[in-house]
Order: structure tokens, then sequence, then C-alpha cells
């Protein structure tokens, strides 16, 4: 163990011993490897620890604590072009303050480094190739995360039936057999970073391998059509326009980036949000997923720069505006659990605003209005400055201003 430059080198069971030694448990989220240090091991990680400045055992402390016990972890692929990819751990702990610790493997050991949320969304925007001009065509939709699944699936299909064809000297085909899906999907867990489906695939929690898609392929082809992104041809399937601009998108990719976060609600259950982002010369496309729900959407530079620096950020909460002791304290609201990802919300809400899963029934029922003769709507006050802002839909107030759904209709928030 030792330090080049920035970076804590070590091997993975000089990480482990120094975890122990610094008294930071395995948590459930752990991102150290599963070995045992031997007694050398763990006696010249002992001597390494003693012998840093104050300022840069702190710094090595907090890292060590993150990757052994995070509070919030993500994984980070990226490519550049199809001639490499660069595969990154992401920690946090409370201990690394507003820095992320980032930590890849080189060679035989383990690089170690603290990273601004700002640094690392400079180096993401550089491979979006955000000094080129866009000029997609706008589209977005809430789909079952087993159709956006599926659908990369279909684009991974027609892109080699088009490179067979390009081989054999004749027309790329149109449409697709859905029959065929099933066995695609089952071979997303293949080592191949070039192909969106399964460099992606290496990002999500689980492989799309697993899921049971004998069952799941009926239903993810109806919620396709009825998002105008195939269409029934015959017996088989064909891209809709919309469907064709994925399509020549993801064939023509110049970059593209998948990055999960993962972290543990109070109930300790897991959830999880993984995103695609594909560059093509014209285009950025987005798949994010989160629990059941997932969104397709043609994003433009700006959308992206938001949406991780969304993601990258951490840190403890801004403090809350201190309260007078004269005041009675406020009785805190009531909250629901989303049973999909772990959010928690208003229980006046009949969606999660965070997925999109609706409520319970019986909770749906509770708060539905009770039938009466309509009243006349009042006039709406004038919102104040700092007020939430609203649904462009059904004009209500969204839960927070990072919500991707409707709390009160569901709708996707643009």
């Amino acid at each position: 163990m030792n330090y080049e430059g920035k970076d804590l080198v070590a091997t993975g069971a000089e990480l482990v011993a120094a975890s122990s030694l610094i008294g930071e448990p395995y948590g459930n989220l752990s991102r150290l490897p599963r070995v045992l240090p031997t007694p050398e091991v763990e006696d010249g990680v002992k001597a390494f620890l003693e012998q840093l400045a104050p300022e840069r055992r702190n710094i090595t402390t907090a890292m060590i604590s993150a990757v052994a016990n995070p509070g919030r972890a993500g994984t980070l692929h990226y490519t550049l072009g199809d001639l490499e990819v660069r595969r990154v751990i992401l920690a946090w702990h409370p201990a690394t303050g507003p820095a992320w610790t980032f930590m890849f493997f080189g060679g035989t050991q383990w690089h170690l480094r603290l990273v601004e949320p700002e640094e690392l969304l400079r180096v993401l925007m550089e491979v979006l190739q955000s000094d080129t001009p866009l000029r997609s065509t706008p589209y977005r939709c809430c789909l079952n995360t087993s159709s956006s699944l599926l659908f990369l699936g279909i684009l991974h299909l027609l892109q080699a039936a088009h490179l067979h064809a390009c081989l054999g000297h004749v027309e790329s085909p149109v449409s697709f057999d859905p029959n065929v899906l099933p066995d695609v999907m089952h071979e997303g867990s293949t080592e191949d970073f070039r192909w969106p489906l399964y460099f992606f695939d290496k990002v999500l929690p689980h492989s799309v391998e697993v899921m049971p898609w004998t069952e799941e392929l009926a239903p993810a082809l109806a919620d396709l059509v009825a998002h105008d992104l195939i269409k029934p041809e015959g017996g088989d399937y064909a891209l809709t326009p919309a469907g064709f601009a994925f399509a020549a998108a993801f064939r023509h990719h110049l970059t593209k980036i998948g990055l999960r976060f993962t972290s543990q609600n109070d109930a300790e259950i897991e959830t999880h949000e993984a995103v695609l982002l594909v560059r093509s010369p014209h285009d950025l496309h987005l798949l994010d997923v989160g629990g059941k729900e997932s969104a397709l959407a043609s994003l433009t530079l700006a959308d992206a720069r938001n949406l991780l620096a969304e993601l990258l950020h951490v840190g403890p909460a801004k403090p809350a505006a201190p309260v007078s002791t004269n005041a009675p304290a406020p009785a805190p609201s009531a909250k629901r659990t989303c049973t999909v990802c772990g959010a928690r919300y208003a229980m006046e809400a009949e969606v999660c605003p965070t997925c999109g899963t609706p409520a319970h029934a019986e909770a749906v029922q509770k708060h539905a209005a009770p039938a009466s003769e309509p009243k006349p709507a009042a006039a709406a006050p004038p919102l104040p400055a700092n007020a939430p802002p609203v649904c462009k839909q059904c004009g209500k107030p969204l839960a927070k201003a990072t919500s991707k759904f409707c709390g009160h209709c569901g709708a996707p928030v643009s």
C-alpha cells in the first residue's frame, strides 16, 4: 500500500486489512474485495497508516470507509468509440463530505482517489462531446422496465442483422421475428462492450438474461407498440420512425455512458437507478431504469448535464432553517414507502414521484374525492417565489424539484 500522486494504490487484501484497522466493518453496499489478508499484510498496512501525516491519514481513512461501508455506491462504465472501455466504482461516505471515492483496478492493484462531483461531471460531458452541437428530434416516454430493456434487445437484433447483411451483400432487414427475442436477451451477459445491450447489462443490478422473457415478451411488445416505437407488420414487427431514430443513433454511436447508483432506504431496502446515455453524431439518447418503471428520451446536452449533476450530487442535506423555540413543533406529516423503489412520499400522492408506481389500491380509494356535484373552481392564488414546481399536466405541485413523475396524475415531468 502506497501513494502515487493523489492515488492510494493497494491490493484487495490491503484494503480489507485497512478497513479492519480503522474499525470500519463491511456494510451492505460494501465494494471491498472478499479476500482474507495475511498477518504480514496487516502488519504492513498498520505501519503504512501510522507513518502518514495527519491530513493524509484522514483522507486515507475516509476513502477506506467509503468503499467498506458506503452510504451510496455507484458503477460507472464509459466508452470512447469501440476502442476501449473504462470501468469505475464510486462510493460515498459521510467522512468524504461532498466528494466521491473514485476506485478502479489497474493491473494487479486498486487505485483510490477523492473526486468532486463537478470534476466527474466535466469528464462525463467530455465523453458526451459537449462541444459538438446536437440536432435530435425530441422524444420522451415512460415504459415498464422490461419493455425498455426489450427495446434495447430489438435494436441489438436489428444491428446484428444489418452487419450480417453487409457481409453477405444483401439488403438489410427492416422487420424482426419477435420469437427470437428471448434468445437475444438470454445472451445479455456476453462480455462485449461494443454492443449497447451487453454494455448496459454490466451496469444493471441484475443481468437481463435472468428475466423471465417468455412471460414478459407479449406485454413488453404491446407496451412498445402503444408508445409508437414498433408496429406490427404481418407476423413480424418493424420500427416506427421514432424507433428508427433510436436505432440509427445506437448503430452509429460515438460514445456511451452506463451509470448506476445504489443506496438503502430507512427499511434497509436497496434502491437502484441505472442510466444509459448513447451519443451519436447528431443525437443523444437516454434509457433510465428505476424499479419497475423506466424512461426513453432524446436529450439536449443541457438535459444531460442537469441529469448527471443530479445523480452525482452527494453530501449531507442542507441544514433546515432554525425553528423558534416558542412555537410548538409541527406534527410530522404521514409518509408512504414505495413498494418498488423504496422512496418515501406523501400519503396524499397516488403514484410514487420517484419511479411512477401507483400507490396501493386502498390508499387510492381512500383519497379519492367523494362523488358530488361539481363546485365552481375558485381563482388560484398567486404562487410565492419559492413555491415548488407544478405538473404541466394537472397543475398540482410536485413532491420535490427533482421528481420524475407527478405524484397526483402520474404524468412524466419534462
